[in-house]
């Protein structure tokens, strides 16, 4: 049997290259500073001192305080509430589960160079039980499908390849029910952001309704907004990527699966050659 080298492609690293580009910028978007409503605390610097009010004059009222300087990442903070806490604990999760299958789902892993060059030496020197134990003692994706074709080949190559088939299919759908939550994140994004959204509209119009005539407060107005705003967002945000990454480990799955059953069938016949020659010639 021909030594084929097996070498996964690794289009992670264009994707890591773009999440660490992401993270530069919005580690830069949250040192922006964001002015208050006002918007004027330069003028007022240059400003001469203005003239001490009457000892009779009116206390000014101590909630309008001038517009202090607000971080990005701290106004999305306080605009998303437990709504955005919760969608950055999904993140972690997501996060945590992506690297693991990015270290899970190669193809070097599915179909191992040293146990290809093992079962090569062994099929080759005519130490098939050499090569059944190299097999049973790894749990890669082909270490498995070796062992269920080398276990019913007493039964006929017809059955040892439709054994195979079976362990091929039970081994993709296990891992794709792994990649399966990636799918469940991409769907809820939105569903939750929606949420925000309404939860955002709602105290908004809130606050105009319920100022009975009189002008309602453009402060509390803006912070439903930007709730509204911020957990969409933030919702999407999440979204699009776990479906992204969905894809792309579904095609994973795809090609670990044919790369397994390729080399898979070759072993199996390299070993049925060999076990031919091996029988005595009648005299």
């Amino acid at each position: 049997m021909a030594s084929e080298s097996v070498r996964a492609t690794d289009p992670g690293k264009r994707v890591w290259s773009s999440l660490l580009f992401l993270s530069a910028l919005a580690a830069a978007l949250a040192l922006v500073p964001v002015r208050g409503s006002s918007g004027q605390d330069a003028d007022k610097k240059e400003a001469p001192a203005a003239a001490p009010a009457p000892a009779d004059a009116p206390a000014a009222d101590s909630t309008a305080a001038p517009g202090a300087k607000k971080s990005v990442l701290r106004w999305a903070i306080e605009a998303s509430g437990p709504i955005g806490l919760f969608l950055l604990c999904l993140s972690v999760y997501f996060t945590a589960l992506v690297i693991k299958l990015f270290m899970e789902l190669r193809v070097s892993e599915a179909v191992p160079t040293a146990l290809v060059e093992k079962l090569e030496t062994a099929i080759k020197d005519r130490k098939f039980q050499e090569a059944y134990d190299a097999c049973r003692d790894n749990d890669s994706f082909l270490a498995r499908l070796v062992r269920t074709g080398v276990a019913n080949l007493p039964n006929g190559r017809a059955e040892a390849k439709e054994a195979m088939n079976a362990t091929q299919d039970e081994v993709v759908t296990a891992m794709e029910a792994r990649i399966s939550y990636l799918a469940i994140i991409g769907t809820l994004g939105p569903m939750i952001g929606l949420v925000g959204t309404i939860a955002g509209m709602i105290a908004s119009f809130q606050e105009i309704a319920t100022a009975a005539g009189a002008q309602p407060k453009p402060e509390k107005v803006a912070e439903g907004i930007s709730t509204a705003l911020f957990i969409t967002l933030e919702g999407v945000s999440l979204s699009v990527p776990a479906i992204f990454f969905f894809a792309l480990f579904r095609n994973r799955i795809a090609l670990m699966a044919l790369e397994s059953g390729k080399v898979a069938e070759r072993t199996i016949s390299a070993l049925l050659s060999a076990a031919k020659q091996t029988k005595p010639t009648p005299a």
